[in-house]
């Protein structure tokens, strides 16, 4: 007989329901939220599940990759889709989320995400661990140039770490200056380490294949070549090239019924830190990238038209495309010159 499990996945502890394809609740418990103690939960139903099914989360890559290796049949639920069935009981409880989750695998629901792998995890906290140090080195630095104006002191970069203070012309205030200079080891601090993630960054840009051929294209940087990646991690994901743009949320909404026929601005669903990158490399390449492409020159075309914010949409939406078509067709590919 087939059976389906749903988990309804918490920090501490995961609830557990077995359902037949009926339907109908065969066991239920709650363990801990360990691969081992859910494996042992499930183990007297093991030869007959079909499916074991859970939400998205921030446990979901861990869990799912470790009980797909001790051979449970995961599938992983876009938690947006199954947000209306769930809502739906009358007693929204964790053990009836998991049996509804376990109802909905044996009625054949079709909401299901991807789960990256482990290496895309493990750049985009590369990324991650980077891009918090620059904004809390930001942080110091605004906190310092905005503090130190009530005494008549203004504070201007030099270069991307150092700070030059012009002091009044009359004596300065020795705690000023033992405050400044708290402020500024700790700011030098996090830019040492960023300067460290950085070179880690261009270093695995380089060293790895796929992102050495996305950053032939034009306004395409390390940061942008290695985000793309981690978020796409599969192409063969995305059957058509063109789903990658609604995928990232630059394709326009739509809403239609009856005669209403409504379209909006773009959707912004999926990724944002993707979108603003991808958004990024379109601005250098309407603004600062003076080689001649075809990308260029559509966009630009489309600016004239349009305006410089709807063409940089635009412009990211279709980077994303071409980025996708590089990576899955090496013909698309020169590596003498990049983009054909």
């Amino acid at each position: 007989m087939k059976l389906f499990a749903g988990l309804d996945v918490g920090q501490d502890q995961t609830a557990i329901a077995v359902v037949d394809v009926s339907g109908e609740p065969l066991f239920s418990t709650t363990t801990l939220t360990s691969p081992n103690a859910i494996a042992v939960a499930l183990k007297p139903y093991r030869r007959s599940l079909e499916k074991v099914g859970h939400e998205t989360g921030m446990f979901t890559p861990y869990l799912h990759r470790e009980l797909s290796r001790r051979r449970f049949p995961m599938i992983c639920l876009d938690a947006r889709k199954t947000r209306a069935a769930l809502a739906a009981q009358r007693n929204k409880t964790d053990q009836n989320d998991a049996r509804d989750i376990a109802i909905a695998l044996a009625r054949g629901f079709r909401g299901v995400a991807y789960v990256k792998s482990e290496e895309a995890h493990l750049i985009r906290m590369l990324l991650t661990y980077r891009r918090a140090l620059m904004r809390k080195a930001r942080d110091l630095e605004m906190t310092i140039r905005s503090s130190v104006k009530v005494f008549g002191i203004t504070a201007k970069r030099k270069g991307r770490r150092s700070l030059i203070f012009t002091m009044p012309r009359r004596r300065s205030n020795s705690a000023v200056k033992r405050l400044n200079a708290i402020m500024e080891r700790a700011r030098e601090a996090l830019l040492a380490e960023a300067t460290i993630l950085d070179r880690e960054v261009q270093a695995l840009a380089k060293a790895d294949p796929v992102c050495a051929r996305l950053m032939t294209a034009p306004g395409v940087g390390p940061i942008t070549a290695l985000t793309f990646k981690a978020a796409v991690d599969d192409p063969a994901r995305f059957p058509q090239s063109r789903l990658v743009g609604a995928h990232f949320g630059l394709t326009p909404k739509r809403r239609q019924s009856g005669q209403t026929d409504i379209g909006g601005r773009v959707s912004r669903l999926g990724d944002a830190w993707v979108r603003a990158t991808l958004f990024e490399a379109a601005s250098s390449i309407l603004t600062r990238t003076n080689k001649a492409s075809v990308l260029r020159d559509w966009a630009l075309r489309l600016k004239e038209r349009k305006g410089h914010g709807k063409a940089v949409v635009a412009c990211a939406r279709k980077l994303a495309v071409v980025l996708h078509r590089m990576w899955v067709e090496e013909k698309n590919f020169d590596p003498r010159g990049g983009l054909k």
